[in-house]
């Protein structure tokens, strides 16, 4: 394959990576914004006849992201990209999947439209909010798990600290992430998996409500969901933990929106760990873990 890898904006460091693995040249964007608020959004470098890897997530000024992306992929291809393999690690908009209030619109529905009307091979994403933001594409969408690697930071974390994994609970925050929580159990060799309710009187706030029986008590407690963003749910659910007698709590999450002030909310609710991926590139506090999603994109290219 004759590669070249761009991104705009949303992940230059792991688009870089991309291309220096698989020995691609590295393409160039020009990006301008006019007087009026519009922008350009074109390729500077040759794709010709050449394989375009796009790797772009939409999580910061997201609107302006998406419809730079869009112009991006429409530069490209007018100018003779062979194919082009579309990478979106974080997919924005992507939990307002459904109607849950009076008159909302599905805001992720309309944002694949958009996406859809550009010309490019197929779409690569990693722990969509929900399965059924597939079926709002006409493109091929695959949606990749990165339970493998929260898997191995894990195996190495519980052997470092000389924990059993007799004594490790993976909890889900709310059946929404119940899948992703069986499958972190299954290569954690088949612990113990604990699904919790959850209500969410507003957006952006969450409530947790009892648990029954006592699987928490001196555990240590892997919460893990596919986004963290106000931390609201983490610090709910890590209350409720504590309160149930866990003996630690352990935070995974694939995609760091990390609002403001969602890091002290987090330290205030006492985790003693927390790993996120970079499908969202941003300067994090050295005490939190990065695993990277390369060898899961490459693995989509090779």
């Amino acid at each position: 394959m004759n590669y070249i890898v761009f991104s705009i904006s949303g992940n230059k460091i792991l688009a870089k990576e991309v291309a220096e693995s698989l020995h691609a040249e590295l393409g160039k964007v020009y990006k301008k914004t006019f007087a009026d608020g519009e922008i350009m959004v074109k390729s500077s470098s040759n794709v010709k006849d050449k394989d375009v890897v796009i790797v772009q997530s939409t999580s910061k000024n997201v609107n302006e992201e998406l419809f730079g992306l869009l112009l991006l992929l429409d530069s490209v291809k007018r100018a003779g990209a062979k194919s082009i393999k579309l990478f979106m690690p974080y997919f924005a908009y992507s939990r307002q999947e459904r109607v849950s209030w009076t008159n909302e619109p599905v805001s992720c529905e309309v944002v694949a439209k958009l996406v859809d009307t550009a010309e490019f091979d197929d779409l690569t994403c990693f722990d969509l909010h929900h399965p059924i933001i597939e079926e709002f594409f006409k493109h091929t969408v695959y949606n990749k798990p990165t339970t493998s690697l929260f898997a191995e930071y894990y195996k190495d974390y519980f052997k470092r600290n000389n924990i059993s994994l007799k004594d490790v609970v993976v909890v889900s925050p709310d059946h929404g992430s119940n899948t992703r929580s069986h499958m972190l159990s299954r290569e954690l060799d088949d612990v113990e998996v604990v699904i919790l309710d959850k209500v969410r009187p507003q957006p952006n706030r969450a409530e947790h409500l009892e648990i029954e029986g006592d699987k928490i008590k001196g555990k240590y407690c892997i919460l893990i969901d596919d986004i963290i963003d106000t931390g609201g749910t983490v610090s709910s659910a890590s209350k409720l933990l504590f309160a149930k007698g866990a003996k630690q709590v352990l935070v995974a999450a694939t995609h760091a929106v990390l609002s403001k002030g969602c890091l002290s909310r987090l330290r205030k609710a006492k985790v003693s760990d927390i790993v996120v991926t970079n499908t969202i590139e941003k300067k994090l506090d050295s005490d939190i873990k990065v695993l990277d999603i390369l060898p899961l994109v490459l693995k989509e290219l090779k």
